[in-house]
């Protein structure tokens, strides 16, 4: 059998080149299916699991904004794989990551993940001159506490591979809904906050822009820029075999609800994205 071991040059792979062009959603936080693969009220119980890793791979598809703060949507093919290593080292969807400290209820650790920029293709004609935002890489930390059946996480991120030079934080909390002994329903709210870096590569308009595009200068400026609202859904199709969704709604805010983007007639403070699996687990 491959050792996990050898994975490794795979998943960073998988993280900076393949996996952010599963969808075009900018934040890897939105293409799961299920909470944090590090906190431990997962669906995976790693207590009756024999072998030293585990996980999951998947094939769907999601209705995503064509950009950030757009009002149309598009149709992606959505890939989904998850790996858990002896506990402590982990793969989900772009981001890799390791346990450096945990106990029964809560768990630490350091995060790198590669992240969907913003498709010049998918720009309006008249938006073309915004240009595109190419996929970065983020370094960052986590903390996740899960107690019963509830969880909250919170996620730190920089960008270090220069395209941004920004900062984002993720709040999230949720609770997983026993429907029945295949069914669960896992209702979160997400708090997302920016820097002024990160929130002006997707949503300011410098004046190179503003004379390609007719749209209106604009700095954006640090603060929370999303609240969402949400449902993870799962059921247990057999052995190994598992139907998942999701539905998110979120309202942007602050920069992001006054960006001329979201302003124009292309825009929306809504955005909205779904999503449907078909995964095998492992």
């Amino acid at each position: 059998m491959l050792k996990p071991i050898w994975l490794i040059p795979f998943l960073l792979v998988w993280a900076v080149l393949i996996s952010p062009f599963s969808a075009c959603a900018f934040d890897v936080r939105s293409a799961t299916t299920g909470p944090p693969i590090y906190i431990k009220a997962t669906e995976i119980n790693l207590q009756d699991k024999k072998s030293s890793w585990h996980g999951r791979y998947g094939l769907g598809f999601v209705l995503v904004p064509e950009f950030a703060g757009a009002r149309a949507h598009a149709l992606d093919l959505d890939l989904d794989l998850k790996l858990f290593w002896k506990n402590t080292f982990f793969f989900e969807n772009g981001t890799a990551g390791v346990i450096a400290l945990k106990n029964r209820i809560w768990r630490a650790g350091f995060l790198v993940r590669g992240v969907q920029g913003r498709r010049q293709s998918r720009l309006p004609a008249t938006f073309a001159g915004l240009g595109k935002v190419d996929t970065r890489l983020d370094g960052g930390v986590f903390a996740g506490l899960s107690f019963y059946k509830t969880y909250m996480s919170v996620e730190y991120f920089t960008d270090i591979s220069g395209v941004t030079n920004g900062q984002t934080l993720n709040l999230e909390a949720g609770y997983t809904m026993e429907l029945s002994r295949q069914a669960r329903l896992v209702p979160y709210v997400r708090l997302k906050w920016g820097s002024a870096r990160h929130l002006q590569a997707f949503f300011g308009v410098n004046a190179a822009q503003a004379t390609s595009t007719s749209l209106l200068p604009f700095q954006a400026s640090a603060g929370v820029y999303e609240r969402s609202i949400g449902a993870i859904f799962e059921n247990d199709l057999g052995r190994n075999w598992r139907l998942g969704g999701s539905a998110d709604l979120a309202l942007l805010g602050g920069a992001a609800r006054i960006s001329p983007l979201t302003q124009s007639t292309y825009g929306s403070r809504e955005q909205f994205t779904m999503r449907i699996k078909l995964l095998k687990t492992f």
